[in-house]
């Protein structure tokens, strides 16, 4: 029998060959276990003797944690561990390890490619033209639009992506604020960012960017009052998780032109349902949460993910476990 059991929740890439290079050219003795099945009643009967398991977004709360008697680790594909119950995992000695330098460029870019599509309206350019249209597009209310240099950027979390983010739009001669109660101001001076509160940031914002991780404290922290707050000619970025913005609450604003537009990369169900109000709207930009997508960022984050596992199998630290606290290690 193999020493250890590790299990793959889930996955998008039928070709596990990454991981599967990883984890059997280890020297350890692994028996490698691929699923496809995200509900925990479901995975129990398979992950009871797990010694590691790899996770993309399947739920593991407190029961399924309560079910493995020999795991010792959960790596999750990519930097939010939101589908993952850590204080049970710590009760438990799991360790649960992300990939913190993951998809930095590639999230950071697509946020810059949405500033652009809104700041130069693309999103009413794209349709005004197969509407049949041409030329100047004076019916547009918002046309023609304030040059890019010069207006504000609001960066809701300054984490690796938030700070790449700030990097690139400075370069771009806009002007950042910053809000991140778990960065000093000091450190936002070095970033070249303002320190502000949330309340600041979405008054003065020309555009308001979310990167923080979805937590109980970001859970619904963009809502109708805090839309309410927000410019007329605001846009609104959304490259970090749904439930951190009310959906309701955003389509009404986006309907009720509260603010201009808006960008997603996230929405609070995934995929939205074929009816979702949202889809109907002319100033919302959606992409299918593929901002974090390269050729060289899948294969890091897969070779990456399966290296944890490896790591604390083999009895030393995977390099980032967002729970140490709790394990107090």
């Amino acid at each position: 029998m193999p020493s250890f059991k590790v299990v793959l929740t889930d996955f998008s890439d039928p070709d596990t060959s990454p991981e599967a290079a990883v984890l059997l050219g280890s020297g350890l003795d692994i028996d490698f276990v691929r699923l496809q099945t995200k509900e925990p009643e479901a995975l129990i009967p398979h992950v009871v003797d797990a010694d590691g398991l790899i996770v993309q977004w399947a739920s593991i709360n407190r029961k399924v944690i309560e079910a493995m008697s020999r795991c010792k680790i959960i790596s999750r594909y990519g930097i939010g561990v939101d589908m993952i119950d850590l204080q049970a995992a710590a009760e438990h000695g799991i360790a649960v390890a992300n990939v913190p330098d993951y998809c930095i460029e590639e999230v950071s870019d697509s946020t810059i490619a949405f500033l652009f599509d809104l700041g130069r309206r693309h999103f009413l350019l794209d349709r005004y033209v197969r509407s049949g249209n041409w030329g100047t597009p004076q019916p547009l209310p918002c046309w023609p639009p304030p040059r890019l240099r010069g207006q504000s950027v609001g960066i809701i979390g300054l984490g690796n992506i938030g700070r790449a983010v700030a990097h690139k739009a400075a370069g771009l001669g806009l002007h950042l604020l910053g809000f991140d109660p778990y960065l000093p101001p000091e450190q936002m001076k070095t970033l070249g960012v303002e320190a502000v509160s949330l309340d600041e940031l979405l008054r003065r914002a020309d555009f308001v960017s979310i990167h923080c991780p979805l937590n109980e404290e970001t859970r619904g922290l963009i809502g109708a009052a805090q839309l309410a707050l927000m410019k007329p000619s605001a846009c609104l970025i959304n490259m970090a998780r749904g439930p951190i913005v009310v959906q309701k609450a955003l389509y009404h604003a986006l309907a009720n032109q509260t603010i201009l537009a808006a960008a997603m990369d996230v929405l609070e169900q995934e995929p939205p349902a074929p009816d979702d109000p949202l889809l109907r709207l002319d100033n919302i930009l959606i992409t299918p949460h593929t901002s974090s997508g390269s050729v060289e960022s899948i294969l890091q984050l897969r070779r990456d993910t399966a290296q944890n596992v490896v790591d604390r199998l083999a009895g030393t630290l995977p390099r980032s476990i967002v729970n140490r606290k709790a394990l107090g290690w």
